[in-house]
């Protein structure tokens, strides 16, 4: 049979038996919005009319369920001509916020909102279904101040208007965009220690904003402090790694 056919088939077998279940828990359904939520906070604008105090304000989270933790969200918009907009939260450190490290996380997928890992995995809320947020003790927030970007855009809150990423290139280009944007918004971050983080697909994001980053750095008037990358179940290399995934499965009897 054609190798093209067998994988058809596989896959179809892998769906309709279940071998492959969805790693992200259910969660419970959002309640009906009681009021229109008002337009997109877009903060280039202020950022390029230089009105960084404006910026902050209005980026504020005061949501009464995360009043408890400060923090911050917004839209940078990184491709004028469509329109694209990346959503990020940013959450500083709870510890020495001028001197601690500053870590992006970027969730994988294709296609998951990085507020998965803010809410289920190491950000400083926990949502526990019908009962709104606690707390994690174990959170990155507690010696890192955290960025999370809903990337590339047209995943989770981030959007655009045909400008979807084709490729690693605009995905880094995106990105970097935004980050330019976010050490604008907070310069006092400028000079600490940078590093990414992500999971699964984002195996392939985390080394294409770095590659981008890198590239970038030596001209640029805005240079960002990176220090690392830290991925974790990475799919950099699909092909490859699926390739060892039938004599893995044999040899554990499955």
């Amino acid at each position: 049979m054609n190798p093209v056919g067998v994988v058809l088939v596989l896959s179809q077998l892998a769906g309709a038996l279940g071998a492959f279940p969805n790693p992200y828990r259910p969660i419970a359904q959002a309640a009906p919005l009681l009021e229109d939520v008002g337009e997109p906070l877009l903060l280039t604008p202020y950022l390029a009319e230089g009105r960084l105090e404006e910026a902050r304000a209005a980026a504020q989270v005061t949501v009464e369920a995360f009043a408890s933790v400060p923090s911050y969200s917004g839209f940078f918009t990184v491709d004028a001509l469509f329109d694209s907009n990346l959503f990020f939260w940013f959450i500083p450190s709870q510890g020495d916020y001028l001197s601690d490290p500053v870590v992006l996380w970027l969730q994988g997928g294709p296609g998951a909102s990085s507020l998965y890992g803010l809410f289920s995995e190491n950000g400083p809320f926990v949502v526990a279904g019908g009962e709104g947020a606690g707390l994690r003790p174990t959170a990155w927030t507690r010696q890192h101040s955290m960025i999370y970007i809903d990337n590339p855009a047209g995943t989770g809150f981030s959007y655009t208007n045909g400008g979807l990423a084709r490729n690693e290139t605009k995905v880094g280009q995106d990105l970097y965009a935004a980050l330019l944007q976010f050490f604008t918004l907070f310069p006092e971050l400028q000079l600490n220690e940078f590093f990414v983080s992500g999971e699964s697909y984002a195996g392939k994001y985390v080394p294409a904003i770095a590659h981008t980053i890198h590239q970038n750095n030596a001209a640029a008037e805005l240079r960002i402090n990176l220090q690392g990358l830290l991925i974790g179940d990475g799919l950099s290399d699909p092909v490859n790694m699926v390739r060892g995934y039938g004599q893995y499965l044999y040899q554990i009897g499955l």
